[in-house]
């Protein structure tokens, strides 16, 4: 089981859509089973997928949110999954129809989190962090119940306390999705530089531009797209030890994911859809090799 987080410092940039149809591509023409985790828990992307189905008498349906609390709090319990399309399943951040209950855990896991942080090194001097540990729990209950290809994680953006799950040395893979503009840009490398000064494993990077410019081959487009790719500094300095750069893909823009749907796949041009199979491609051959989460739970 290979785990993939998707992340971007802004929203808005086809984070969730991108890795929708990545999702779809190898589901089905890969034949590669997927666990979709909706890991924005502030701002659920990809929820409103789910059936919600009523917990039971003799069982509760732990969302991530729940699950979390529950985590923190020292009990196991089991993370809720369900399927909803061939080889695909999803984990709700939470029920998105009972905000108000929501509203409250929110309060409760912010409680954690500072207690949790404040009572631990800092992230600099210490290996194992609060986003190791967040990230051991989750997978420790996804292996125990299945037998998924893929971990497709959906973070929240900008720096959080939950998005915190992006500074885990223990993922294999971190998809970084940033739009053509400065803010994007110097705030995705701030977001690397951060990750580049932490101890343990390289973090694998493939970075994503989206959605490229109709008239991208201006200047002022070729200027951001090379303060992105970090190529060149990967290979002159103390990056190259830090990270394993994948690279940074274009992705073109395309009118069909603004309406974010799962069905948009069917629906977009064969360039779009080219891109999408380039990077799942990346994403599946580089993914053969790392084993992260096996050594952790081992």
């Amino acid at each position: 089981m290979k785990s993939v987080l998707f992340y971007s410092f802004k929203g808005g940039v086809g984070r969730t859509q991108t890795m929708l149809n990545m999702a779809r591509y190898l589901s089905k023409e890969q034949n590669k089973k997927i666990l979709l985790v909706d890991f924005d828990i502030y701002a659920p992307g990809l929820s409103y997928l789910a059936d919600f189905i009523p917990n039971s008498e003799n069982e509760k349906n732990y969302y991530m949110l729940d699950f979390l609390l529950e985590s923190f709090n020292g009990k196991k319990v089991k993370l809720y999954t369900e399927k909803f399309d061939e080889n695909l399943y999803l984990t709700p951040a939470y029920n998105i129809n009972i905000i108000q209950n929501s509203h409250h855990n929110l309060s409760i896991l912010s409680q954690y989190l500072y207690a949790l942080k404040s009572g631990a090194e800092d992230r600099q001097n210490n290996v194992s962090t609060i986003a190791d540990t967040t990230f051991k729990y989750i997978i420790e209950s996804i292996k125990k119940e299945n037998n998924f290809d893929y971990v497709f994680f959906d973070a929240r953006t900008g720096v959080t306390e939950v998005s915190d799950i992006l500074f885990s040395n223990f993922l294999d893979l971190k998809v970084i999705i940033s739009s053509f503009n400065e803010q994007n840009i110097k705030g995705t490398n701030s977001i690397l530089n951060l990750l580049s000064e932490q101890k343990g494993e390289k973090h694998t990077i493939l970075r994503v531009l989206s959605p490229e410019p109709i008239d991208y081959k201006r200047e002022l487009f070729k200027k951001v797209e090379q303060e992105a790719d970090l190529k060149d500094d990967y290979k002159n300095s103390v990056l190259r030890d830090k990270f394993d750069w994948i690279g940074t893909y274009k992705i073109s823009y395309e009118k069909e994911i603004v309406l974010n749907d799962f069905s948009a796949w069917e629906k977009v041009s064969s360039k779009y859809k080219n891109e999408i199979i380039t990077i799942s491609n990346l994403l599946n051959d580089k993914l053969v090799v790392n084993n992260r989460i096996e050594e952790i739970l081992t």
